[in-house]
């Protein structure tokens, strides 16, 4: 979609640039038209013919904006980096320390009106706690994630009952000292076996492919990559599981749970403070559960169809590839939230058993 102030520049745009601009706008909807599904700028090598012919004051307020994510609340506007940008994901997955936040104030306010100010404080008070454990790497990363989607499953019961009050006082158990080791013991017995992590997979990669598809190459890329997966059954599943597992233990052990880190921290600080407007804290942090367990699925898939290699780009092509059809669409991403909130196969301990089995340990002794 175009913003008024460039549309107007485009209409008065005047030689060969303004001729493209008018035949390339639908004026009645005020956006760029599309072919295949790719803006009419849109190169065959990927690059911005608007950008090239006309210079980057050319670009309307989404293209400038993008790859960045912005989510607005009473007061305050966070920003992020888009994933489904491939530099974007570069630097979102590339860094080996933690990802930091920074913010800053300046003078002035915005009304919106009915806003629930004492939820949205302890969504954001919930959030920086499950980053902090999500990035606490003395826990393997299973653990980390497992306890972030239970506070948020405990908080759940709160806000339905209306009981926020009692809110402080999960968040200072959770985030107390000792409490990872606790919920490592409580959670000792889970992580799913063979047949239970090959259908939760299954399923899961199932309903992906019942989105709609943004780009044309999607469908055959991830119907290629269930098929490498689960296309030969329960066993041979299995056995691409050990053997991915004993591959990468090795120098990639330690990349695997970064990149793992690195997608929970994204997908939980750009998708769970929006409960303020809908309340669904719990589903939220399952959203961000089933888009990193599915990437990395998916990940999987590609080393198996790589002949048994996977490098750090080839985990963020799959990355990215993935957020352009999720995170692109707000269909995509409230059918996804809706199927997690209210179908009972992927219950909570579902969730953390699929998330358990992900570690290598457990990966190179499924059965």
């Amino acid at each position: 979609m175009i913003d008024p102030v460039s549309l107007r520049t485009y209409r008065k745009t005047k030689g060969p640039l303004g001729n493209r601009l008018h035949n390339s706008i639908r004026w009645d909807q005020g956006s760029f038209k599309q072919y295949g599904r790719r803006c009419a700028f849109l190169a065959d090598s990927g690059l911005c013919d608007l950008y090239s012919d006309g210079g980057p004051g050319m670009l309307c307020k989404t293209c400038r904006t993008y790859p960045r994510h912005i989510e607005e609340f009473e007061g305050v506007r966070e920003i992020s980096l888009c994933i489904s940008c491939i530099e974007a994901a570069r630097i979102v997955l590339g860094r080996r320390e933690p990802v930091r936040f920074l913010d800053f104030e300046r003078e002035g306010e915005e009304d919106y009106g009915d806003f629930d100010f004492l939820l949205y404080t302890k969504l954001t008070d919930a959030r920086e706690l499950a980053v902090r454990i999500l990035q606490d790497r003395s826990h393997p990363l299973s653990e980390r994630a497992s306890m972030a989607l239970a506070l948020a499953h405990d908080l759940q019961s709160r806000i339905r009952k209306n009981r926020l009050y009692a809110a402080d006082q999960l968040l200072e158990r959770y985030g107390s000292a000792g409490a990872g080791e606790r919920f490592a013991g409580r959670t000792a017995g889970f992580g799913a076996g063979l047949k239970q992590r090959y259908r939760g997979f299954f399923s899961l990669t199932e309903e992906l492919g019942r989105l709609e598809a943004l780009n044309s190459g999607w469908p055959g890329r991830l119907a290629g990559l269930r098929n490498a997966l689960y296309g030969s059954g329960e066993e041979a599943y299995g056995r691409i599981c050990r053997e991915f597992a004993g591959d990468l233990m090795g120098a990639a052990d330690g990349d695997w749970d970064i990149w793992g880190e690195q997608l929970w921290v994204y997908f939980v600080f750009t998708y769970f403070c929006g409960a303020v407007y809908d309340g669904r804290a719990y589903p939220r942090m399952k959203f961000a559960a089933a888009c990193v367990l599915l990437i990395r699925e998916l990940a999987m898939g590609t080393w198996a169809l790589q002949g048994g290699r996977l490098d750090f780009d080839g985990f963020v092509d799959i990355a990215h590839r993935f957020s352009r059809e999720v995170e692109h669409s707000d269909e995509n991403r409230e059918a996804l939230l809706a199927l997690l909130e209210r179908e009972e196969r992927f219950g909570l301990e579902t969730m953390l058993s699929l998330i358990i089995s992900g570690d290598f340990q457990k990966l190179k002794n499924l059965s």
